[in-house]
C-alpha cells in the first residue's frame, strides 16, 4: 500500500479518459473517521493545469463544496474563467439581472446562470457561451431516480456534441461503494427519474457512474475524471471525515439517502406518509390505518438482513397527514453493510398489500404509473399482485443484475476489497 504522507502519483488509461491517484486504502481503520481529498482538490492540487486560463462551464450541485467549505465555484474562478453556470437546483447564490431579459449572471463571478429544472431539458450548445471545458461536480445519493443522475448523462452528451473536453471530478457515494440493489430500468421507462438501464441503487461513485455512462451507453465524450485520494468504497460518509450538506431538504443526515433508497419508490403511491414533514425522512411508513404492531411483526418473519422495524406513532409537521400524530412502523437499519433497501422496500409494500388491498391500490394507473416509473418498469408490482413470495421477486431480478455487476467492474475506480 502506498503511504499517504507521500505524493500522490498519477497515472492515465486513455480507453477510460481518466486520471487516478495512487490510494492509500489502509492508512486509517474503517471505524474512524479520516479526511479524503475529493476530487476538486486533487485538481487543484495535482493537475491545474486541466483548468488554469480557459474558459469553463460548470455542472455544479448546491452542495459542491471542498474540506474548507469553499464552493467549487469560487475554487475554480480562482484559476479559469467561469463562461456558464448550469445547476439542477434553484440557483443558490446571489444573482444580479444579466444583459437580456430574464438572464442571472452569479454575483460573484459574473458567469452566466441556468437552472436545469427538468432534467429531460438538456441545454443547448449555445448556452455554453465560448466555454473551453465542462467540469462537473455534484454529491449524488448512490440512487438512480435522484435528478443529477439524469443531468450527469445529459451534460456527458452534451460535452460530446460541442466537442469539449469534459471534467468530472468526484465525490463519495453515501450509499458507500459497494450495495447494488434493485430492478435495472426497462428501456420503455426511461424517465426524468432515469435515462440508461442500471439498478435502483448502483454502488458507484459519480466519476465511476460518468465512466460507465460514456462507455457502456456509447456517449463517446471526451471524459477525465479526477479521482479521490484515501477513499475506501467500503468508507460511510461519516468516516470520510467530510461535512455532509443535504442535497436536498428531505436529506438531512449522511444517513438518510439508505432510507431514501427504502420508501422513495412507497411514497410516489401517495397513499402513506414515508415520513417526509416529521424529524427523520424516509425512515417511516405510516397512515391512520396501519396497525404497527402487525406490520412489524409480518415484516420481523422475513429475517431481512441488517434491519428491524419498530411499532410507532409519529406527528408530521407538514405532508400527508400534517399535525397529527400517525401510526405505522419505523425502519432500523443496524447492519448498512449488509442491508439490502430494495427488498426491505418491496417487503413493506408486500405486506401491506396483503394486510390492506383495499388501501393499497396497485391496479390504479396513477399509483402504478408512479411506483413502476421511479422502479424503472412493472415486473415488480405485476409480481406483488399475483402473490409472488417476495424472496421469489427478489430472485427475479436478479440475472440482470449479476449482468450488471459485471459490466459495473471494468469501471471501479476504487477497487472493492
Amino acid at each position: 500500500m502506498v503511504n499517504l504522507m507521500r505524493r500522490a502519483i498519477p497515472w492515465w488509461i486513455p480507453s477510460l479518459g481518466l486520471i487516478l491517484m495512487s490510494l492509500g486504502w489502509a492508512a486509517c481503520p474503517l471505524g474512524a473517521a479520516h479526511r479524503i481529498r475529493l476530487g476538486i482538490e486533487v485538481l487543484a492540487t495535482e493537475h491545474p493545469e486541466l483548468v488554469r486560463g480557459k474558459r469553463l462551464a460548470l455542472l455544479v450541485s448546491p452542495t459542491a463544496y471542498d474540506q474548507g467549505l469553499r464552493h467549487v465555484i469560487d475554487r475554480l474562478a480562482k484559476a479559469a474563467t467561469i463562461e456558464v453556470i448550469f445547476t439542477g437546483d434553484p440557483f443558490f447564490r446571489e444573482t444580479m439581472p444579466g444583459e437580456t431579459s430574464g438572464q442571472k449572471l452569479d454575483a460573484l463571478t459574473n458567469a452566466r446562470v441556468i437552472e436545469v429544472l427538468d432534467p429531460l431539458a438538456r441545454p443547448a450548445i449555445t448556452d455554453l457561451g465560448k466555454a473551453q471545458a465542462l467540469v462537473i461536480d455534484i454529491q449524488d445519493i448512490g440512487i438512480r431516480y435522484f435528478s443529477y443522475v439524469t443531468l450527469l448523462a445529459q451534460f456527458l452528451d452534451l460535452g460530446r456534441e460541442a466537442k469539449l473536453p469534459v471534467f468530472v471530478l468526484d465525490r463519495p457515494n453515501p450509499l458507500g461503494g459497494e450495495t447494488v440493489a434493485g430492478p435495472v430500468l426497462e428501456v420503455d421507462f426511461r424517465s426524468q427519474f432515469g435515462v440508461y438501464p442500471i439498478p435502483l441503487v448502483y454502488g458507484l461513485t459519480v466519476g465511476e457512474l460518468a465512466l460507465f455512462f460514456n462507455k457502456v451507453f456509447g456517449i463517446g465524450a471526451n471524459l477525465t475524471v479526477i479521482g479521490m485520494e484515501g477513499y475506501s468504497r467500503r468508507m460511510s460518509y461519516r468516516q470520510t471525515g467530510l461535512h455532509w450538506l443535504p442535497p436536498s431538504d428531505h436529506l438531512p443526515e449522511p444517513e438518510t439517502p439508505l432510507y431514501y433508497a427504502t420508501t422513495g419508490f412507497l411514497g410516489e403511491m401517495g397513499v402513506f406518509s414515508t415520513g417526509v414533514g416529521t424529524t427523520r425522512p424516509f425512515h417511516y411508513v405510516l397512515a391512520p390505518w396501519i396497525d404497527g404492531e402487525l406490520l412489524a411483526q409480518k415484516l420481523s418473519r422475513h429475517q431481512l438482513p441488517g434491519v428491524r422495524f419498530l411499532p410507532t406513532s409519529v406527528k408530521s409537521y407538514y405532508g400527508l397527514y400534517q399535525q397529527k400524530k400517525i401510526p405505522g412502523i419505523e425502519i432500523v437499519i443496524e447492519e448498512p453493510g449488509i442491508y439490502d433497501p430494495f427488498l426491505t422496500g418491496v417487503a413493506i409494500l408486500r405486506n401491506l398489500w396483503e394486510i390492506y388491498p383495499d388501501k393499497i391500490p396497485l391496479a390504479n394507473p396513477t399509483v402504478s404509473g408512479g411506483l413502476d416509473t421511479l422502479l424503472g418498469g412493472p415486473q415488480v408490482r405485476t409480481a406483488i399482485q399475483k402473490g409472488t413470495p417476495l424472496f421469489q421477486i427478489h430472485a427475479e431480478i436478479q440475472p440482470r443484475l449479476l449482468e450488471y455487476r459485471k459490466r459495473r467492474k471494468a469501471f471501479l475506480i476504487y477497487p472493492e476489497e
